[in-house]
């Protein structure tokens, strides 16, 4: 059973990481270009990324379960502390649920990871424009450094390219509409149509990593093991937390134990 309360755990964490880390204060080399792009506004921000995942997942997830349901596939109406419920609610409940501690897992996962790490963004040379200390700056790599361009948010972002945490979420509300649409949706018109709609989905969260990249957001690097993550989370939360297999045909029942032959009695 899905508890809310699993959710504040993991929300907790992330919410301290956003108002009070300080990413790791990663140096860099005069001579990389890598980090010399200019600076871009974002084509997907972050609540449109999130709106999106989340309307793609749990509008289908009520969809599936009512359609389910109406279809005679479902797990029927469930008591829940002495109150009955529509399976369909129960069973959406559960999928939303399961779906969104994944996510809040997933995003702790990048975003810690991005402190950690620190890496700087493509527009680094641009938002800082940097003067290195050289004194303390040693085999040309400058990590003694005072930025002029920007404001304290925009430099304490500009430390967060690694991972992507746009490429991990989308990619991993992806997986988990792909798989959720393989296990229950089922149309008999067409077998082609459901493919179709998951390849489109792909196709939609590839968009979202590519975006990334144009937008001098994150090195390619970043958005590739976004991408890694937000599969990896996708696949074990669908397969080990949701547990599609316990949705099987409720009017489905044990066969008969075989009858064994009787002993043969002795004389």
């Amino acid at each position: 059973m899905f508890q809310p309360a699993q959710e504040l755990c993991l929300a907790l964490p992330l919410l301290l990481i956003y108002l009070f880390a300080e990413p790791f204060h990663r140096g860099y080399f005069a001579d990389d270009d890598s980090l010399k792009l200019p600076f871009k506004e974002q084509t997907i921000s972050e609540s449109l990324l999130a709106s999106l995942g989340f309307a793609l997942n749990v509008v289908t997830i009520i969809i599936m379960e009512l359609v389910r349901d109406k279809r005679g596939k479902g797990i029927g109406d469930k008591f829940v502390s002495g109150t009955l419920f529509p399976g369909w609610v129960w069973e959406s409940y559960c999928a939303i649920g399961v779906f969104t501690f994944g996510a809040a897992c997933q995003q702790l996962t990048v975003n810690s990871a991005k402190y950690v790490i620190g890496r700087l963004r493509p527009h680094f040379f641009d938002v800082c424009q940097p003067i290195p200390n050289n004194a303390s700056n040693t085999m040309g790599y400058i990590q003694d450094f005072t930025c002029v361009g920007a404001d304290a948010a925009h430099l304490k972002d500009m430390r967060l390219s690694f991972p992507s945490a746009h490429s991990s979420f989308a990619m991993y509300s992806a997986v988990f509409f792909i798989l959720y649409v393989q296990v229950k949706g089922k149309w008999r018109g067409s077998k082609l149509l459901r493919h179709a709609v998951q390849f489109a989905v792909l196709m939609a969260a590839w968009y979202v990593g590519l975006s990334r990249v144009v937008d001098h957001m994150h090195h390619w690097s970043d958005v590739a093991v976004g991408f890694a993550v937000g599969a990896v989370y996708g696949i074990i939360v669908f397969i080990f937390v949701l547990k599609p297999k316990k949705y099987g045909d409720p009017t489905w029942e044990p066969p008969p134990p075989e009858m064994l032959p009787r002993p043969v009695l002795s004389r």
